[in-house]
């Protein structure tokens, strides 16, 4: 079993995410609304309210979307379908993290 955990920071690629992942067979991820530690900072410390004039547009929206993959031939298939995404990079910005985790299953409940 492999975690696949997908960091977005662009909201007009979730949906095409979400339904890639479905198109795959895993209609069971789960998406958590999270936020950058810079974005935090910014909230709580005002003196660090002076940073975002750094990172154009990048702090708004972040959300890590987690799914578990069977094995390896399925993870790459997965992340071939994510690759064939529209998903900006722009230099500057905070990009969109893919990465995979191996876990070990104790059990599942049904």
């Amino acid at each position: 079993m492999q975690l696949l955990i997908i960091i977005l920071h662009h909201e007009e690629v979730l949906d095409d995410v979400l339904s890639t992942l479905v198109e795959y067979g895993y209609q069971d991820s789960i998406v958590l609304e999270s936020q950058t530690a810079l974005g935090l900072l910014e909230r709580d410390l005002p003196i660090f309210a002076g940073v975002r004039a750094l990172v154009p547009g990048g702090l708004d929206f972040c959300r890590t979307v987690l799914c578990g993959v069977e094995d390896d031939a399925a993870v790459d298939e997965v992340i071939g379908g994510l690759a064939g995404l529209n998903i900006p990079n722009v230099a500057g910005e905070p990009a969109t993290t893919v990465f995979v985790i191996p876990v070990r299953t104790m059990f599942q409940l049904e």
